[in-house]
């Protein structure tokens, strides 16, 4: 590993069924019509037998996760409070909290217990080691180029097979300019824990012939985007609560969208979405409502206030007159309970009724890239000839065939949860043999 210690990042874990989930009663997750529109996001242009392999195999690949993270001492629940478009919330969380208010707060647990267990079974693991070049002889690879510790570099050969877990590539401008649409990173940031990101997967497969998702490639990207990364739990009220504002001064979207939809739609506004921003007023921000928040937020021009929103927009930058009528026009829909402009619902929202308005400058922000490799049903890499390149395996979001256009966030925990599932089935091929 190239890393120092193990890493993780995110949360969200999904599978079909669980014993958690048996314990709780909860029904298995049923595969339509869920995955049917997780598909249809991706207008189909994925490999369906793969979603079907991963569904069929996740319960399995979970319950061994669960034995490992129990007996670590991390409790496995289910993020009942994550809201999705669809279905029940059926991702499992490692919690170190007994909750999933924070979805995360136990994946890098869930991580080092891999790393005891492993260790546990004899396995070698060493840090801050680089691979730098797979080794192909004839047909199969057979081994990887590594830069070590001391910047001398060694071979090491692969018994069973070499397994690419090196993830996505978002930490990689070049490859982000090359392999992406403009839209889905020129005005974005991101969030990246570790930066370790960088394609190197990618790019080594290919160097030994393997075949890759066509470009462009997919990327999760969420809304909730500052200059720097994500908005942290204090906007939280106020981003739900508030209407997505163009420079114009008009809404562009259903605020209330998936985190991913809100993203592509300031995307696709004037200028890749630059100069959007979040609007609300004082009784819509819970959480960032005092003093010393509302200044640090100024202090790094992220915020803006006005006594009117012609006011507002002057500050902020956005055509004041049309941010009054789109106030007044969002307001008059609450008497009749229909969002007549984007079908929001106005039930679980509140109208402007303060007389402090405010303006959070807002971008979209990169997650992850979820394109890469052509990988079988085993997760065996495939050449440029769909012909299988022994010894050579990829998963997570180093892998491909699995997401098309974007990542749909219409069923929780997919990401990670093929990368669990997947890790599982290649690990398991690799051992038994071909």
């Amino acid at each position: 590993s190239a890393s120092s210690a193990p890493i993780s990042r995110g949360g969200s874990n999904f599978a079909r069924n669980s014993k958690v989930m048996e314990e709780l009663k909860v029904e298995p997750f049923a595969p339509s019509p869920f995955y049917y529109h997780e598909m249809r996001a991706a207008s189909f242009a994925v490999d369906q037998a793969k979603w079907m392999k991963g569904y069929n195999n996740s319960e399995e690949a979970m319950n061994w996760m669960i034995d490992i993270a129990n007996e670590a001492g991390l409790q496995v629940i289910l993020e009942r409070d994550n809201n999705f478009d669809l279905g029940p919330h059926y991702a499992h969380a490692f919690s170190t909290l007994g909750d999933s208010s924070m979805v995360s707060t136990g994946q890098q647990g869930a991580v080092e217990a891999l790393e005891k267990k492993a260790l546990e079974y004899g396995v070698q693991i060493i840090y801050d080691m680089k691979a730098e070049q797979l080794i192909r002889e004839g047909d199969r690879v057979a081994g990887v180029i590594v830069k070590n510790p001391d910047g001398s570099y060694g071979r090491i050969n692969a018994g069973k097979g070499v397994i690419l877990a090196t993830g996505g590539y978002d930490a990689n401008p070049e490859l982000m300019e090359a392999w992406t649409r403009p839209e889905d990173y020129a005005t974005s940031s991101w969030w990246n824990p570790g930066w370790g990101t960088t394609g190197d997967g990618h790019l080594m497969g290919i160097k030994v012939g393997a075949q890759m998702d066509p470009c462009p490639q997919p990327v999760m990207n969420f809304r909730w985007g500052n200059p720097d990364s994500f908005f942290d739990a204090r906007t939280w009220n106020a981003i739900y609560f508030g209407l997505m504002i163009n420079p114009e001064g008009k809404r562009f979207v259903r605020e209330d969208l998936p985190f991913q939809g809100v993203s592509n739609a300031q995307n696709a506004q004037p200028g890749y979405g630059a100069g959007c921003f979040q609007v609300f007023d004082e009784n819509m921000m819970e959480g960032m409502n005092d003093d010393a928040t509302i200044q640090e937020f100024k202090d790094k021009g992220w915020l803006f206030e006005g006594a009117t929103p012609q006011e507002l927009g002057q500050a902020a930058g956005i055509d004041g007159e049309n941010l009054a009528a789109t106030i007044e026009r969002y307001n008059g829909f609450f008497a009749g309970g229909v969002d007549e402009d984007f079908n929001r619902d106005l039930a679980v929202t509140m109208p402007f009724t303060g007389k402090r308005f405010f303006a959070l400058t807002t971008n979209s922000c990169v997650l992850a890239t979820v394109g890469g490799l052509t990988i079988d049903g085993n997760c065996q890499v495939l050449d440029t000839d769909d012909k299988v390149i022994g010894g050579l395996y990829a998963v997570g979001n180093a892998s491909g065939n699995f997401f098309a256009g974007n990542y749909p966030r219409h069923i929780p925990g997919t990401s990670i949860g093929r990368a669990i599932t997947f890790g599982y089935v290649a690990a398991e091929h690799a051992v038994k043999g071909e």
